[in-house]
């Protein structure tokens, strides 16, 4: 309708945030960049943010809820071993990984930025816990191995573009690792390799 501005709804700058966040880091990310993006006026940006700080905080809290919803969908996944670790690899892999390793970036000289990334982090730390739960049953061995399945994620995020190894070839070792702890739950005749095909083509077709 002529005279009627363009607008756009939360969600929708969320996105383009993280879309601006994965190809050019906190640097790229404006106001006036995300109003471009989306063909909208800074007027539209204040009337649902307020202002900047309440829009990154705004941001923030999305982020987190997308990254919570992952780990309930891998903690009620299933009460199989062997579905849940498989279902924990397809997670791992659909993370918008770019964007998060730019947050990573962020969070380093912005400790509201570093408190949300630290609780998603805690977060995925508990979740792969109770997702090993069923075939570690000591406590301090399932919590170390849950430590380091978040530090694949994370290194990985890291080292994009260093190494041409890719996230999924950790998350088999991370898997075997595992087996060669696990108390029995897991028939040995099933292998990663014969169970990555489905998560791995998933992962790759939402990229």
């Amino acid at each position: 309708m002529p005279g009627v501005m363009p607008t756009a709804t939360p969600q929708a700058y969320f996105e383009e945030a993280l879309r601006l966040l994965a190809r050019e880091g906190r640097n790229g990310l404006r106001i006036g960049r995300l109003c471009a993006a989306l063909g909208v006026t800074s007027g539209s940006f204040y009337h649902h943010f307020g202002s900047w700080e309440g829009f990154v905080a705004a941001l923030l809290e999305h982020w987190e809820r997308e990254e919570t919803a992952r780990l309930v969908e891998l903690v009620n996944a299933s009460d199989d071993a062997l579905e849940r670790v498989t279902r924990m690899k397809y997670l791992a892999l659909t993370v918008p990984h770019e964007a998060e390793t730019a947050i990573r970036a962020w969070a380093t000289v912005d400790p509201i930025v570093d408190a949300a990334q630290r609780a998603v982090d805690r977060g995925r730390v508990r979740a792969l816990g109770d997702v090993l739960a069923s075939v570690i049953a000591d406590d301090a061995l399932r919590e170390r191995l849950a430590s380091l399945g978040v530090a694949v994620l994370a290194g990985h995020q890291q080292i994009a573009g260093v190494t041409p190894v890719e996230l999924s070839s950790l998350l088999d070792e991370f898997e075997l690792l595992v087996r060669a702890h696990a108390d029995g739950a897991w028939d040995p005749a099933v292998t990663p390799a014969a169970t990555v095909a489905p998560w791995r083509t998933a992962a790759h077709e939402e990229q």
